[in-house]
């Protein structure tokens, strides 16, 4: 099912029934445009990729584990939204690179950054400020609330922007033959 546009779409060239363009219907798609952010986002962090060796799941890895010391590993992967072998990878990635350390606690993996590690991100600090604006350098600043509250709500995660809706327990449904 099509959602309702808050304005016409312009026919087809080529259309003789008033249909939408199908380029533009595909352009109106959550998923693709998502997909196209996500290019325009890894195309402006390129420069420091190649600069600094590091990729961007490895910069919110670093950046993650430097406001979390001692995180789970486990947790950490819950926290940058990335299943337990990817966390893993990109952890022993960055342990080789002596940018983290990784020590037993039991049956978890505790993982902190080094001072390699907490060195390189003060100096990506800058840098990154600057790609985040090129990112969303369109919009302006009440739109840019705007993005990021609604991608926070899709995605569930608490920001600056959205806070969700704590899952309480489910009340009851009221008896409707009941005193009261």
């Amino acid at each position: 099912m099509q959602p309702e546009p808050d304005h016409e779409l312009p026919a087809s060239a080529g259309s003789t029934r008033g249909e939408p363009d199908p380029l533009l219907v595909m352009y109106s798609m959550p998923g693709h445009l998502i997909r196209r952010a996500k290019q325009k986002t890894t195309l402006a962090f390129a420069p420091i990729t190649r600069r600094f060796n590091l990729t961007p799941i490895q910069y919110v890895v670093l950046k993650t584990i430097s406001i979390r010391p001692g995180v789970d590993q486990a947790e950490l992967g819950d926290i940058v939204g990335l299943d337990t072998s990817t966390t893993g990878q990109v952890a022993a990635r960055l342990e080789q690179r002596s940018l983290i350390v990784r020590r037993p606690d039991g049956r978890r993996q505790r993982v902190e950054a080094s001072a390699e590690g907490l060195a390189l991100l003060e100096q990506l600090g800058p840098m990154l400020e600057d790609i985040q604006d090129e990112v969303v350098q369109p919009l302006t600043a009440k739109e840019r609330q705007q993005l990021l509250r609604l991608l926070s709500k899709m995605l569930g995660v608490a920001t600056l922007y959205y806070q969700p809706k704590p899952r309480g327990r489910r009340r009851a449904p009221r008896d409707p033959d009941a005193a009261g």
